[in-house]
C-alpha cells in the first residue's frame, strides 16, 4: 500500500508509547488519520509476543511484539519509530535504534506495513524535521505537518505539566509516599508497574513516579551523579531519584529482566542512596508481578517502623 492511501494507523501500547504516545496520536489525528491503539497489556498479549521473540529479549520488547501482533489486520499501517540519541551522553537503548527493522523482520511473513520516523543526533536531524517529513510522506503539506506537530507537542507538554502538578500535590500529603523508579514503559504498563502501584495504593501509600518529574530538570541533575552515563532514560530516572528521594518515605526500583543499562545503573544508585529505604524488584516474562505483594508488604512494614523512629531520622 502506498503511504498516500493510508487512512488508519495502528499504535502499539508499549515501549515509548508511555512517553510519546499522546504526541503520536495527536499528530496523526491532526492530519486527519484514524488511530487504533492496542489494548492494555495483559498475559495473553505477552504470551503472543513471547512466541515471536528470542529468549534473551527483555520483557518490555516481548510485550511490544505482542501489541504489534494484536494490531495486524486492524489498520493500514503500524507506527514503529526509530530513536537513536539526542547527544553523545543521551542515547536510547540499542533496541530502539533497530526497532522498525526488528519488527519488520520478525513479522516479515505477515507483510506488515511499517510506518516510521528516525531521529538521531549523529544524523543531525531534529524531532520536528522527521515528523514534518513523515506528514509529507503521508500526502500532507509541509505547513499542515508542521502545524500538526506543534499542536501535538503543545498537548504533550500540557499533559506532562499536569502530571508534575499532581506529583507535587501528592508529595504534600501526610501519608506514606512511595516513589516508583523505572522506565516509563515498565512503570505505566498495566501488566508491570501499574499492578505494583495498585498494590501499594491498596496498602495506603501515595504513589509517585520518576517520570512525573520535569524531564529537563531531571536530566540536568543526573550529571551531578555521572558525567559519562550514556543512556537518556536512565539519566532521567537518576536525576528524578536524586531530586525526589528526600521527599518520599521509600523507593521501589523496578527493572525488567534482562535490562543491561538498569543492571549497571541501579546498582550504583542503591550504593549512593543511604537515607531512604530502597526495594529493588526485577520483573520477568514468566512471573510478571506474581509474588511481589509479600515483598511490598514487608517493605511497607520497614517504612512504618522507620517513620516511628526505629531507624532514626533521615538527614
Amino acid at each position: 500500500m502506498n503511504e498516500s492511501q493510508i487512512k488508519t494507523i495502528g499504535i502499539p501500547r508499549g515501549l515509548m508509547f508511555y512517553r510519546n504516545g499522546r504526541l503520536w496520536k495527536k499528530f496523526f489525528e491532526a492530519l486527519g488519520f484514524d488511530c487504533v491503539i492496542s489494548e492494555k497489556s495483559n498475559r495473553e498479549i505477552l504470551n503472543e509476543g513471547m512466541e515471536w521473540a528470542i529468549d534473551e529479549t527483555c520483557l518490555p520488547f516481548k510485550m511490544y511484539l505482542g501489541h504489534v501482533l494484536s494490531l495486524i489486520g486492524k489498520c493500514d499501517a503500524i507506527f514503529v519509530p526509530r530513536m537513536g540519541g539526542y547527544t553523545k551522553q543521551e542515547k536510547m537503548c540499542t533496541r530502539y535504534e533497530a526497532l522498525p527493522d526488528l519488527v519488520e523482520n520478525v513479522f516479515r511473513e505477515k507483510h506488515v506495513h511499517i510506518l516510521s520516523v528516525s531521529y538521531d543526533w549523529y544524523d543531525k536531524t531534529t524531532e520536528e524535521q522527521v515528523y514534518i517529513e513523515l506528514g509529507q510522506k503521508l500526502g500532507k503539506t509541509k505547513k499542515a505537518a508542521k502545524k500538526a506537530y506543534h499542536e501535538a507537542r503543545k498537548y504533550q507538554a500540557k499533559i506532562f505539566k499536569e502530571r508534575e502538578r499532581r506529583m507535587e500535590g501528592l508529595l504534600e500529603q501526610k501519608g506514606t509516599k512511595i516513589l516508583l523508579a523505572g522506565h516509563p514503559y515498565v512503570l505505566h504498563d498495566a501488566f508491570m508497574g501499574q499492578e505494583l502501584a495498585r498494590i501499594l495504593r491498596g496498602m495506603g501509600a501515595e504513589v509517585v513516579f520518576t517520570d512525573d518529574m520535569d524531564r529537563d530538570t531531571a536530566l540536568k541533575r543526573s550529571y551531578h551523579f555521572s558525567k559519562v552515563m550514556p543512556w537518556l532514560i536512565n539519566r532521567e530516572i537518576t536525576g528524578a531519584l536524586m531530586l525526589l528521594r528526600q521527599k518520599v518515605d521509600g523507593i521501589v526500583m523496578i527493572s525488567a529482566y534482562p535490562c543491561g543499562p538498569d543492571a549497571l545503573v541501579n546498582d550504583m544508585l542503591v550504593r549512593k542512596i543511604k537515607d531512604v529505604p530502597v526495594l529493588q524488584l526485577t520483573l520477568d516474562a514468566q512471573n510478571g508481578t506474581a509474588g511481589v505483594e509479600t515483598r511490598l508488604e514487608s517493605f511497607m512494614d520497614i517504612i512504618q517502623y522507620q517513620k516511628a523512629g526505629g531507624y532514626g531520622n533521615k538527614h
